[in-house]
């Protein structure tokens, strides 16, 4: 009899692919470092980056769309090399507070 594998979803929250449908999907991470989002959810945010990022750091998200930008007080949780050439970091940005992720302007 053959195993089947089930996958497990682990998320606590509810992702949506790139920006969603309030945010643009370019961002920032305080001090300048442009991003590109991955994923969001209302807590956490994986993001893209030509530069490493360090785990543990203390940021600030800065989040784009038609109303205007938003910043988020956050704290990279992991790091990773996504791709070789080009290298390519992805890093989970988890928020200090919840933010509406399905929203009109910020």
């Amino acid at each position: 009899m053959a195993t089947v594998a089930v996958a497990v979803e682990r998320r606590a929250l509810p992702r949506m692919p790139g920006g969603g449908t309030r945010w643009t999907t370019r961002a920032v991470l305080r001090p300048g470092q442009p991003v590109i989002l991955i994923n969001i959810s209302s807590g956490a945010a994986l993001v893209e980056s030509s530069a490493r990022l360090r785990p543990g750091a203390q940021t600030e998200l800065q989040l784009w769309n038609a109303g205007g930008r938003m910043a988020m007080k956050a704290r990279l949780e992991r790091c990773y090399v996504s791709s070789l050439e080009p290298l390519l970091y992805r890093g989970v940005v988890v928020f200090d507070r919840s933010i509406d992720i399905a929203g009109d302007a910020p």
